[in-house]
């Protein structure tokens, strides 16, 4: 397999297949984070188009020094911010259903229907609030728990030091639970 900046300094050079090869290579890695972000097909669609078109017209720009899929998480997490500026917070949820379902329920068990009408009650809440975090800590807690990145890996990607990163989260944390406790949801279940 050719690495990465054998395909980065041939594409900035006018190889077009070698531009194809990384956009296949990273594509899976840039909808992923494009639809937990958008919470649809669309709009992830949308968004990793965006990004490969600033990756192609960044290419110069790549230090050869530094990770590939940090600087292209990079373009992704901002692209995410930018397409949300663009459209309304309740017409692109960070997460999808299918994203909700995996996070409030086990693989043990299926729920009965007091559970699922509180997973359903409690991921609503829970989306609303995690699209209220200031972007810094919204992408933070995206990454560390929808990607399970590690804080070092976070810290890459974005450019900050790990101690921002998990100042970032614990505020993201602490944020989401004063909220949860505020709208009287029972983090411990139905009762």
């Amino acid at each position: 397999m050719t690495p990465d900046t054998d395909l980065i300094f041939r594409a900035a050079a006018g190889d077009h297949s070698a531009f194809q090869a990384l956009v296949e290579r990273h594509r899976s890695m840039v909808y992923r984070v494009a639809y937990q972000f958008a919470g649809n097909h669309h709009d992830a669609e949308d968004i990793a188009q965006d990004v490969f078109i600033k990756v192609y017209r960044s290419l110069d720009r790549f230090r050869q020094d530094a990770q590939l899929t940090s600087w292209i998480y990079r373009i992704v997490m901002n692209a995410c911010i930018d397409h949300r500026r663009r459209h309304s917070p309740a017409a692109s949820a960070p997460f999808g259903e299918e994203a909700e379902q995996r996070m409030l329920n086990t693989p043990e068990e299926a729920p009965g229907p007091e559970e699922t009408t509180y997973a359903g009650e409690l991921g609503d809440v829970l989306e609303a609030e995690i699209a209220r975090l200031p972007p810094g800590q919204r992408m933070v807690f995206i990454m560390r728990h929808h990607q399970d990145l590690k804080l070092g890996e976070i810290a890459s990607s974005l450019g900050l030091a790990e101690g921002t990163v998990k100042r970032q989260l614990h505020a993201a944390v602490h944020r989401l639970r004063r909220a949860l406790t505020t709208a009287n949801v029972n983090v411990g279940g139905p009762a």
